[in-house]
């Protein structure tokens, strides 16, 4: 091994693992503004479903390692499999490393939203790319990774993809959900690099994230999370994660938790009894969550905040009422409003997202968000492109511009987010996020 690569989980190991999950570099801090770097969720939920033999995660994004001690880590443990998440951002890097996993002799498996909403594009776009599981990985996972140990094939597996040959592709339509959480693991984070992770909106290090929930029943047009997820929100019980959160303080010294149920307060019972949980434990942890404006009540705030929450992400989109019912928000601006102050009231700061470049946006519009953004003085501020999504109701609607999600530049899009920000630049309130 090339002098100075440790990879974790593999000290004093004799054999191969079966599998290699990999977050590659860039993974996180190439897509995020302020390079933030997270845990690589997925796929230390799918290293739970296998024994640490099998499976060995290297987030190669979180250790700093560039491409070429990528390769060497690779090579060094010479797995069957390397396993990658991609989204519709990402296709290009995981067909970089997919082609070395290539290169070295090692099959390349893929999920993720992209993968599982569109998998021929996938297998277009990453020529190197052999199989793609649909949907939720941890239903067939530990059969996968049965099947590899044996040598055995993988095709017939319920929502698995591959690539028979070079002009032949076996399609499988299932796409994979879990219905019994009470027999499913929570995720593994032993042995990664967890001092790394950190974004600016958390308080405390170390940082994990956590999933208690699946799926969203709203309709949102820019969305494809209920393509993926499914609308039947879905979790373990309320009970078995505070005990998991109560273990990651303990085990592994966690302090802060981001939360990325898609709409942690999806379930106000739900969220309610979380926080209550969270409070009675005297965890002493810190954490910020997603949420939908329309749904804070005063009660929900309050517990909230007791539990530690200090900051809420509000998904606003737009300021304009036309478009929040063209793009089937469920939601006033009105209602938005008054949840973002409602927070406030109880000490929560807010973090407020507008999407840009929806259908209908023009001068007009962006100015109703941008008074919106300064009416309600959110703590942190972004104004993202939109983007379509494969999946969402809007996925074939073609965007003003062709700039990528995060992307600044000189199209209509890119100016109206510089001239966004500028409007609402202020030393007291919208410190840009992401």
């Amino acid at each position: 091994m090339e002098k100075g690569i440790n990879i974790p989980g593999t000290a004093g190991s004799s054999s191969s693992p079966v599998a290699v999950l990999l977050q590659p570099p860039g993974a996180c801090r190439a897509f995020t503004r302020s390079g933030s770097i997270y845990p690589p969720l997925g796929l230390c939920q799918l290293a739970a479903t296998a024994s640490p033999q099998q499976v060995t995660i290297v987030d190669a994004d979180g250790l700093g390692w560039d491409r070429e001690r990528t390769r060497q880590a690779l090579a060094d443990l010479r797995p069957a499999l390397c396993g990658m998440t991609v989204n519709s951002y990402t296709l290009a890097l995981v067909q970089e490393y997919a082609a070395i996993a290539e290169e070295l002799g090692i099959s390349v498996v893929i999920g993720g939203p992209h993968a599982s909403l569109a998998p021929v594009d996938v297998f277009s776009r990453c020529p190197s790319v052999k199989y793609v599981v649909r949907g939720e990985g941890e239903a067939i996972f530990p059969e996968l990774i049965e099947r590899a140990t044996r040598e055995e094939s993988l095709q017939g597996l319920p929502g698995l993809c591959m690539r028979r040959s070079a002009m032949e592709l076996h399609l499988d339509p299932t796409i994979l959900q879990v219905q019994d959480f009470g027999r499913l693991p929570f995720p593994r984070f032993d042995a990664l690099p967890i001092a790394s992770y950190w974004c600016p909106d958390a308080r405390q290090r170390p940082l994990v994230t956590m999933m208690t929930t699946r799926g969203c029943p709203h309709r949102c047009a820019f969305c494809s999370s209920p393509a993926v997820m499914g609308k039947k929100v879905r979790g373990p019980a309320v009970p078995a994660v505070l005990d998991e959160l109560t273990r990651l303080a303990c085990e592994h010294g966690i302090r802060e938790i981001s939360f990325v149920d898609d709409v942690f307060t999806i379930n106000a019972r739900r969220a309610l009894a979380l926080c209550r949980g969270m409070i009675e434990r005297r965890l002493g942890l810190s954490w910020f969550c997603n949420a939908r404006a329309d749904q804070i009540t005063d009660e929900l705030a309050d517990a909230m905040a007791a539990a530690g929450c200090h900051q809420v992400y509000l998904g606003f989109e737009s300021g304009s009422q036309a478009i929040l019912d063209r793009i089937q928000k469920g939601a006033t601006v009105q209602e938005l409003e008054q949840g973002a102050q409602t927070l406030r009231r109880a000490g929560i700061a807010r973090s407020v997202g507008f999407v840009l470049g929806l259908p209908g946006e023009c001068d007009e519009t962006v100015d109703a968000s941008i008074r919106l953004a300064q009416r309600v003085k959110p703590e942190r501020l972004q104004f993202t492109r939109f983007t379509p999504l494969v999946g969402s109701p809007l996925a074939d609607f073609k965007p003003l511009g062709s700039l990528g999600f995060h992307a600044r530049g000189e199209d209509p899009v890119g100016r109206w987010i510089a001239r966004a920000y500028e409007a609402c630049r202020d030393p007291g309130w919208g410190r840009e996020s992401w």
